[in-house]
């Protein structure tokens, strides 16, 4: 039977949209007593006359009890339209009427009822409650199993004053055809628990919940709706949603293959979005999401495009600005058709994001995609997975990608793979961040690539790279205290002045001045005393997870390029292979081509003046066996990433990187392992469990067993006092890390003069003394000179600095 009742609803949606209905049901002028029931409302009464009599007239309630076409018209403002339960084959036209009701639904189909809604031609009808309604669901309501279906080609405004506008409970079906429905709604505007189905009309929705919904009401302790798919299907229309929560939810699968759309949520992507757990994406499901075709231009506080497992989007024309990310997928992201070789299908424009494009693996075939984001513009990652994962993949076939990002431009938490496509791609080239940045393996293999940072571990297409791509960065940084290095800080030698940390003792906990290992206090209570019950505000355009939004400071470029700068990429015969504009300063240049041969010297040249020449190679796992030599033109500086040493097995912790006495010391000593046997992760994110866990070694405690890997570290450091062991998996921020290291320390006295600083004032409260004497004792730096970066995410590379200078003390 409810297969039957599905079936029946999309043929009549068919039937609808291609105006094979009686053209009685459609035009006005056509109505008579002899093909259909013509009832006319009063604020006093109903009445009724003409061919179908199953229907029922209390005052100005009527309730249809049988099949037929009824024809409603007139002007109430306390009535009610009813179609009883189990009733079939039912034909409501609204022929210009206005309809209020004060304590229910305006419009009502009652448990497996089924009925089309036609505004006709030419007509204006208005169905509302009011605020003061008993029963607080919806102006339209669709009971358990029933079907809706909405068309014509008059208009239909639907007044939701107490909660919903059009609502279908626990598998009930709706779908709306070729209408014009205008609906206003306190809470969401058009819901339906089971399938809700839009295939065409001009559909104008204002919500103050979802504009457009399918949700189970799984929550309902006495019914729970465990059998609804709560899902969204959208093939034509033209839809305005203006939404403070999302756009378009479907806790099932949203798929879209037609319509064009204009979604608003919670003011748009300037919005600042206080409260973490608020839902305001533009499209949003609890399952898939599919985009095959359609427009879809989204101005959304949150996520523009978001799924709880995959996206895929082959199609269609998408113009995205969001306070959060432009696209995510907790599970897999696909943009374009395997095997395409179009670089317009889809079209994709973010043109405001905190990150761009992110998923556990995010996989591009085809298409025209461009990125702004604040942060990382690819970024190949989960929270459910948590820092590290084999799974972790960002996938280039082909397409053309353009990426601007203030943060890394290809982020993976594991592997690159770029085996086609064209790839433009700027980062923030500031101390951890690059164009491109991997923990990984970097496959490079085909298509065409023009960006900055890592350079490939592997593949088979020839690249060259000239300037400073080692795996972090090179750039100096200092505080006030004088130190330098990258991410302002220069590592010390270990507690015993080893320089390069490598004499192995073990650790010692620091010291008060008559020698005696200090013992942090224990704490009591359940005040948070790190920061993370409360966690900082999100920033406009940023997450709320302490990381900064916008272009973080950039380094001076050593090949001299800044924003505006032309650089382009030669041959030895001076042909000219690659010209791109810098959308800031760029410390090396990475190109890759089909016409880039392995062994042969290229030119790179910034505003017309040669910076240097290299030798192109390919990519490879052994860094002692690259054959690339760098010889510097005119104001040119060495590749600091050619053939040289690394500590360790860490490939991507190079000898001369300013952390790598700082890995040394803290590997050496059994306090941090790499996240493989190959990998060190420098730049990827601490979390705070991982602190926890590392000081408990410190202290000389076993940190292995229990249910979760970190739960014997985070135990140790709630009962001495050094965390409260709250959000062990989130990252850590560098003024958490500071107050963890300060309470270990026993809370001494020391203070330092923030005031060279011009974030000083973003310290927390409850950090202010932790993060001036970690200043002061110069455990705690600035990114440069005049950022602190108090609330930025502590990586794995400062991380260890930190520990090996606090260790020194």
């Amino acid at each position: 039977m409810y297969t039957k009742k599905k079936l029946l609803a999309a043929l009549l949606a068919s039937a609808l949209a291609a105006g094979m209905l009686p053209t009685s049901a459609c035009a006005s002028s056509d109505y008579t007593t002899a093909n259909a029931t013509l009832v006319t409302l009063t604020d006093s009464s109903a009445t009724a006359k003409g061919k179908y009599t199953g229907y029922e007239i209390d005052g100005t309630d009527v309730s249809i009890t049988a099949a037929g076409t009824y024809v409603f018209s007139g002007d109430c403002d306390n009535g009610s339209i009813t179609v009883k339960k189990g009733v079939t084959g039912v034909t409501i036209v609204l022929n210009g009427l206005t309809l209020t009701n004060d304590d229910s639904a305006a419009i009502t189909l009652n448990k497996t009822a089924e009925a089309s809604l036609i505004a006709a031609a030419g007509t204006t009808n208005t169905v509302a409650d009011t605020e003061g309604s008993n029963d607080e669901n919806a102006a339209v309501k669709v009971k358990s199993g029933a079907s809706l279906s909405i068309s014509g080609t008059g208009t239909l405004t639907v007044d939701g004053n107490a909660k919903n506008g059009i609502k279908g409970a626990a598998d009930a079906v709706i779908t709306v055809a070729e209408v014009k429905l205008n609906i206003n709604a306190a809470d969401d505007g058009l819901s339906c628990d089971d399938e809700l189905n839009i295939t065409g009309g001009t559909l104008n929705i204002t919500a103050g919940g979802d504009a457009v919904k399918a949700s189970p009401d799984t929550g309902d302790t006495e019914n729970p709706d465990t059998t609804s798919l709560g899902n969204v299907t959208i093939s034509g229309g033209t839809l305005t949603l203006n939404a403070t929560e999302d756009g378009i939810q479907a806790d099932g699968d949203l798929t879209i293959s037609g319509g064009t759309f204009h979604v608003k949520t919670n003011g748009g992507h300037t919005t600042t979005l206080t409260d973490d757990s608020a839902s305001c994406k533009g499209f949003k499901a609890g399952k898939t999401l599919t985009v095959t075709g359609g427009t879809l231009t989204v101005d959304s506080a949150d996520d523009a495009l978001h799924a709880g497992t995959d996206v895929t989007i082959s199609g269609g024309t998408l113009t995205l600005a969001a306070g959060d990310d432009g696209v995510h997928a907790d599970n897999d992201l696909v943009i374009g058709t395997k095997g395409a070789s179009s670089t317009s299908t889809p079209r994709i424009n973010i043109t405001a994001s905190y990150e761009g494009l992110e998923g556990t693996t995010v996989t591009v075939y085809s298409g025209d995609i461009d990125v702004v984001a604040s942060d990382d513009g690819v970024n190949a990652a989960s929270s459910t997975l948590g820092e590290r994962s084999d799974k972790y993949a960002i996938s280039i076939a082909g397409g053309d990608l353009y990426i601007d990002a203030g943060s890394d431009g290809l982020d993976s938490n594991n592997d690159i793979n770029i085996t086609g496509g064209k790839v433009e791609v700027y980062g923030a080239d500031a101390m951890m961040d690059a164009a491109i940045d991997y923990d990984g393996t970097f496959t490079l293999s085909g298509g065409t690539l023009f960006g900055a940072g890592m350079e490939p571990s592997a593949g088979t297409q020839a690249y060259i790279a000239v300037g400073e791509t080692s795996p972090s960065g090179g750039g100096m940084g200092s505080g006030p205290n004088g130190q330098g290095g990258g991410q302002g800080m220069t590592p010390p030698g270990d507690a015993n002045g080893s320089a390069d940390g490598t004499n192995g003792n073990p650790p010692t906990p620091p010291s008060d001045s008559n020698g005696n290992t200090m013992t942090p206090p224990n704490f009591s209570g359940n005040t948070s005393t790190d920061g993370t019950f409360t966690p900082p505000t999100k920033p406009s355009g940023g997450k709320a997870d302490g990381k900064p939004s916008g272009n973080l400071p950039n380094r001076e470029s050593a090949l001299g390029i800044k924003k505006g700068s032309v650089i382009t990429v030669q041959d030895s015969s001076g042909k000219t292979l690659c010209t791109a504009t810098a959308l800031g300063s760029m410390s090396s240049v990475i190109f890759s081509s089909a016409d880039i041969k392995e062994g042969e010297t290229y030119t790179v040249l910034v505003d017309g003046t040669s910076v240097g020449t290299a030798e192109a190679k390919l990519g490879t796992t052994d860094s002692s066996s690259s054959n690339n030599t760098f010889k510097p033109g005119q104001g040119g500086q060495p590749n600091q990433n050619g053939s040289q040493a690394t500590v360790g097995s860490f490939k991507d912790v190079p000898q001369n990187s300013w952390f790598a006495s700082a890995v040394q010391y803290v590997t050496s000593n059994s306090l941090m392992n790499g996240t493989s046997t190959t990998a060190f992760s420098p730049s990827a994110n601490m979390s705070r469990g991982m602190l926890m866990t590392v000081l408990a070694r410190y202290a000389g405690e076993s940190t292995e067993g229990g249910t979760v890997w970190y739960e014997k570290g985070m135990n140790w450091a709630k009962n001495k006092g050094i965390s409260d062991g709250s959000a062990p998996n989130a990252n850590i921020t560098r003024e958490q890390l500071a107050a963890m290291l300060y309470r270990y320390a026993g809370e001494p006295d020391g203070a330092a003069d923030l005031s060279a600083y011009a974030d000083a004032g973003s310290v927390s409260a409850y950090a202010e003394k932790t993060v001036q004497w970690c200043v002061k004792n110069g455990i705690l730096t600035g990114k440069t000179s005049s950022i602190l970066a108090p609330k930025a995410t502590a990586t794995r590379a400062e991380c260890a600095a930190m520990l090996q200078r606090f260790a020194s003390l």
